[in-house]
């Protein structure tokens, strides 16, 4: 009987350490147009996102997730999104298109989270952004206002990239597996007002005379 009741503890234990690492944060979709899906189903306005769900966008499409009131986040046409934020887990993994985040408070314990897509990693604080998966083998990544830790995938330590209106990186996969980085590829695939309209979302504006430092 003894052995029987520490067999029920070990599985009970382990059950809600499984749940914690996949406890929720709260994200929910505030707008959407065009052809969206959440696990292969079309979602609506106010519908949450769980750890581990899938968010892509058709063409001329585009879906906005709020987390925790102060932070938005914009997924252009053509992205695949997979949301790895939990408890225990901090990762937004951007398969493919065009995404933007404005963040302007903390929500998960590592105090950052990271962006992965196939050629950077980026680890985000208090920031603006915008990037986008031109192909598997390049990634254009713009701070846009504030301070980002950019790396080649699997490497360590990254690049601290700090800017008060707009700094481009490139990462470009070549044929011998080696990351190439261009460090002045211009202002792409996006505008300040645009990121400004984004920040609204959350009642927040962008100083673009100085890095955010929050």
């Amino acid at each position: 009987m003894q052995k029987l009741a520490l067999i029920i503890i070990a599985i009970v234990v382990s059950l809600v350490a499984g749940c914690s690492k996949t406890a929720g944060i709260d994200a929910t979709i505030i707008a959407l147009g065009g052809e969206v899906t959440l696990n292969g189903a079309k979602p609506s306005l106010g519908s949450k996102i769980a750890f581990g769900d899938a968010i892509e966008t058709g063409e001329k499409s585009f879906c906005e997730i709020v987390v925790k009131d102060k932070n938005v986040f914009r997924m252009g046409a053509s992205t695949r999104l997979v949301f790895r934020v939990s408890a225990d887990s901090n990762i937004l993994q951007l398969d493919r298109g065009w995404f933007a985040g404005i963040t302007r408070k903390l929500f998960t314990k590592q105090q950052r989270y990271l962006v992965k897509t196939p050629t950077v990693t980026a680890g985000v604080r208090g920031t603006s952004y915008c990037i986008k998966v031109e192909k598997p083998e390049s990634t254009y990544f713009c701070v846009c206002n504030g301070t980002i830790d950019l790396a080649e995938n699997n490497a360590q330590p990254g690049e601290l990239v700090t800017a008060a209106h707009h700094m481009g990186r490139r990462f470009s996969r070549e044929k011998d597996g080696r990351i190439a980085i261009d460090k002045n590829p211009g202002m792409l695939y996006h505008d300040d007002v645009g990121l400004e309209a984004l920040a609204k979302k959350i009642d927040e504006t962008i100083d673009w005379t100085k890095p955010d430092e929050k």
